[in-house]
């Protein structure tokens, strides 16, 4: 595993760079009917994962998948990650983290859970408001005397 220094303009960020994954294919309480058992290898190749500002540390709660090549080129393998919080680098003390950068897929469903939230009283707030001006507007013109628009209500003078 390899993070990276790089810079945006002026914010400085880390992302994991390129993976290798060393896996024996002959354990198999994990590979069962394996095709063909033994020690097998598998890395990235132009990997962009786990972007974090710089003095930050990666949380992200949904599964990510990372796809791998082995080094026979036969087989392709993906790495699953879920409920991730790594501090890759800034380590003050051991297991502190310093302040999280959630993940985009975790951002996106935050806002998923608030914006109907938001939504639903801003709705409620325009009907308060449509049946407050609706109370007011009856009470204004309830002594006024209505005159009728249409003749036929008229009685006949004579």
């Amino acid at each position: 595993q390899e993070g990276h220094n790089t810079s945006r303009g002026q914010e400085a960020f880390w992302r994991l760079s390129r993976i290798q994954f060393a896996y024996d294919t002959s354990e198999r309480t994990y590979f069962k009917d394996a095709v063909s058992p033994g020690k097998h290898m598998a890395s990235s190749h132009r990997l962009s994962a786990l972007v974090t500002p710089a003095g930050k540390s990666y949380e992200c709660q949904a599964q990510q998948t990372i796809s791998l090549i082995s080094s026979d080129h036969q087989k392709f393998v993906q790495l699953l990650l879920s409920e991730v919080r790594i501090q890759p680098f800034d380590i003050t003390a051991d297991f502190v983290f310093s302040e999280e950068h959630k993940c985009p897929v975790d951002q996106r469903e935050q806002l998923e859970e608030t914006l109907p939230l938001i939504l639903g009283l801003i709705l409620g707030l325009v009907i308060v408001i449509t049946l407050c001006v609706y109370h007011i507007h009856h009470k204004l013109t309830a002594n006024q005397v209505q005159i009728p628009r249409d003749r036929s209500q008229y009685k006949h003078m004579g």
